[in-house]
């Protein structure tokens, strides 16, 4: 009965497993997203105005940026053509031998003035859009819309204040 040793089963350390390798199936690349750099939007916005709100996708800001530096821009050209051409008026008086009334005199001293302030408030301006983009990329990640409520499933919190 030679025949007997073939229905014994084999002990589990004599069975050979082979092994199967299954090639995983290619996983896209995850890429890292790149750091949004504040020194960038800064760079950006002091060399074009406008430029570190857009690199913020803040597009709605480009806009206003580019309309508050050409009103200043516009106010200072005008008030100094204004200046230029009473200096014009001012020089042919002192030609014909007389001289500007006190209140050509203080025209002339409001157009400066009003020059002088336009140039600062563009001034102003292109600042506060260098630091507004990079205050912006800061903030670039930062999540503000984060669920902050509360629930304790069958515990209820309430808070009530009475004044």
């Amino acid at each position: 009965m030679g025949a007997s040793s073939e229905a014994e089963p084999q002990s589990d350390t004599s069975q050979t497993v082979s092994s199967v390798q299954v090639a995983a199936p290619a996983m896209p690349e995850i890429k890292e997203p790149k750091p949004h750099s504040p020194k960038t939007a800064s760079i950006l916005s002091m060399a074009l105005p406008g430029m570190g709100q857009i690199y913020n996708r803040k597009y709605w800001k480009a806009p206003l940026v580019w309309g508050g530096l050409g009103a200043a821009a516009y106010f200072m050209v005008e008030n100094r053509r204004l200046m230029r051409d009473m200096n014009s008026e001012f020089a042919q008086l002192y030609a014909a031998g007389s001289a500007p009334s006190a209140s050509q005199i203080q025209e002339r001293d409001r157009l400066r003035n009003n020059r002088d302030l336009a140039i600062l408030g563009g001034t102003a301006f292109y600042a506060l859009q260098i630091i507004d983009a990079t205050v912006d990329a800061n903030f670039y990640k930062f999540d503000i819309n984060q669920d902050l409520s509360f629930s304790g499933g069958a515990t209820q919190v309430r808070l009530c204040y009475r004044f």
